[in-house]
């Protein structure tokens, strides 16, 4: 979850919630999140963190797990919190919370998209299918813009990929023009593109063939060109 510092600790309430299992031991949050769908042991933990996540006076990075947690869970709010912050990044109040260990860039946006990749299995359960599908949207959105890294693949499974088509092609054209400007470009650009492109070969290889020849000659990174070798099978896109 939140790359937070050494000296963040959370609050109260906070740990009770994430910190603890469900046997009353210290645990991590990624492990309480998980074991809470056995035995719909969410319904449990969902008041108390949907208080958090409302609490706009609340420690921004435990707002940012309480939002992860739920949207984990598939709970509407998560969903819609989720909406929210794609369609209003700059104004989110977590942001920078999280960073990843390779750029020192924000990665929360990352992180809300394993929430969301994750929450599959409990759709059908939730009735919210479709607020997934419009989180995943408005997060694909931003990857011309914002840091994903490898965290866009949780977002790129058969089913979302087949409904966020529109968004993939987009942010695939900005992206490649983005990259090819030279501009500075704080994040691995190359690789989030590489890996949308690959997954608009599901639905439109012609296109996603073409993207790719001018993603290669954008300069998109080493960790690109071997996303497109390895998808395409050929080692010419590492020559």
């Amino acid at each position: 979850m939140a790359d937070t510092t050494d000296r963040w600790q959370p609050s109260p309430q906070l740990r009770a919630l994430l910190y603890t299992d469900f046997d009353g031991n210290p645990a991590d949050p990624d492990d309480v999140i998980a074991d809470a769908l056995d035995d719909d042991g969410y319904l449990e933990r969902t008041p108390g963190l949907t208080e958090i996540l409302q609490d706009e006076n609340a420690d921004p990075a435990g707002r940012l797990l309480a939002c992860c947690a739920l949207t984990s869970w598939a709970d509407p709010l998560g969903y819609d919190t989720v909406i929210h912050a794609a369609t209003h990044p700059d104004d989110v109040a977590w942001r920078g919370q999280s960073a990843d260990r390779f750029f020192s860039q924000d990665d929360t946006f990352g992180l809300l998209a394993d929430a969301v990749g994750s929450s599959a299995d409990t759709v059908s359960e939730r009735g919210t299918a479709d607020r997934r599908v419009e989180a995943a949207r408005a997060l694909i959105a931003l990857a011309d813009r914002f840091q994903f890294d490898r965290h866009i693949s949780s977002l790129l499974t058969r089913e979302l990929v087949e409904a966020c088509q529109d968004e993939i092609r987009s942010v695939v054209e900005g992206g490649i023009t983005h990259l090819a400007s030279g501009v500075h470009i704080p994040f691995d650009l190359g690789l989030q593109l590489a890996l949308l492109t690959v997954a608009m070969k599901k639905f439109d290889e012609e296109r996603a063939n073409d993207a790719m020849l001018r993603l290669a000659a954008a300069r998109p990174g080493e960790r690109a060109l071997r996303e497109l070798a390895d998808a395409t099978g050929s080692s010419l896109w590492t020559m």
